[in-house]
């Protein structure tokens, strides 16, 4: 094999190496950002074309050379031992020197990486939402980049809230007492949604939309130690017989569409690239009013006992034509940061005409728990 293709073999493993570790640094750090691939492509391109000019320079310095020791050659100044041996130190000398180079480039690669990780162990707050590589003067270079404020003004969210419920003679009653057939303080309702947030009208409007995706548990504790009697596709509540009674629930799950409009109480503002625009980065009040509807998927009586045997009986029927298929509900709340109450109250009953309930329209008061920003 001659000087040349050992020379181009070695030149090859070791451009191939530095490309490896450049890409595994690329994946691991951007991959959340794969709608900037045209910037990121445009900077490896960049960064290959660094290690191709080196490659090139220091091949044509070689081929001259070997140019001058062939025409030596031809002028029998040396034997053909001598010419092989020269042109092998001169191949060697210039495999080391590219070499050399690439693994100077590799080096602030290999640096760049060091530093970002000491970072983010140090926990100096940096948040690498997008790796650049950055060519100049040969130096590569990690890009630290943030949403502008103007890209904080609209996102997603995913939201966890938890209220304490209760029925109402009516849609506009808002009573939380006890005079229910259910326990306010140990009825819940449970809800999960994704909500997309967009602001209505200008840069500085105070004034936002939010349409999500959600699902609702409700579960209703009820009063006296009754359970649910179902017969005859009608439900009625009873007196319990068969044991020491611990727990009676009815349990209603929901897939739900909330819709919001959100309103900056007071509103704060900031100017980004000669932009006047709300800052969103800013702690504000929140006042949200919405509706929400909902389609039911699952209803179930829920019974927990000991029967008089004194065995664990954990019973569960489905309830299917005394519950209403559909709901609709309107919803207030007050916020500020993470922080927000609401209050939600059914417009349309819970339970229809088949079920033997007093009180069949649902209210809430409780917390959103977890606000995960997107």
């Amino acid at each position: 094999m001659s000087s040349t293709k050992i020379l181009s073999k070695n030149k090859k493993e070791k451009y191939m190496k530095t490309k490896v570790a450049l890409i595994s640094a690329l994946f691991a750090f951007s991959y959340s950002q794969a709608q900037e691939k045209p910037y990121t492509d445009v900077q490896m391109r960049n960064y290959s074309s660094k290690i191709d000019s080196i490659i090139v320079s220091e091949k044509a310095k070689m081929n001259d050379e070997l140019d001058a020791l062939d025409k030596t050659f031809k002028d029998n100044k040396f034997s053909s031992e001598e010419k092989q041996k020269q042109r092998t130190e001169v191949a060697k000398k210039y495999e080391q020197i590219i070499n050399d180079k690439v693994d100077g480039q590799k080096a602030v690669l290999e640096e760049a990486t060091r530093e970002l990780v000491k970072n983010s162990v140090m926990g100096k707050g940096k948040v690498f939402d997008r790796v650049g590589f950055v060519q100049n003067n040969a130096l590569l270079s990690f890009k630290d980049y943030k949403k502008t404020k103007k890209e904080l003004l609209k996102g997603g969210d995913f939201n966890i809230s938890f209220g304490f419920t209760n029925l109402t003679k009516s849609a506009g009653s808002l009573a939380l007492g006890n005079s229910s057939e259910v326990i306010f303080g140990k009825s819940t309702s449970l809800v999960f949604e994704y909500r997309i947030t967009r602001q209505l009208g200008k840069l500085t409007s105070p004034v936002f939309y939010r349409i999500g995706l959600g699902s609702r548990n409700d579960s209703y504790k009820l009063a006296d130690s009754k359970v649910v009697v179902q017969q005859n596709d009608q439900i009625s509540l009873d007196n319990f017989t068969a044991g020491n009674l611990r727990n009676s629930r009815i349990s209603n799950n929901y897939i739900t569409v909330p819709v919001d409009f959100v309103f900056v109480l007071n509103p704060k503002y900031t100017t980004e690239k000669n932009e006047k625009m709300l800052d969103n980065t800013k702690g504000n009040f929140r006042l949200t009013a919405g509706v929400y509807g909902g389609i039911r998927y699952l209803s179930q009586s829920q019974i927990l006992y000991k029967n008089f045997e004194d065995h664990k009986v954990n019973y569960r029927e489905n309830i299917n034509d005394s519950v209403n298929n559909f709901l609709f509900g309107g919803k207030l709340s007050l916020g500020y940061g993470a922080l927000n109450v609401f209050i939600k109250k059914d417009f349309t009953p819970i339970f229809n005409d088949n079920a033997k309930i007093n009180n069949k329209y649902g209210i809430q008061i409780g917390l959103e728990l977890l606000y995960v920003n997107f």
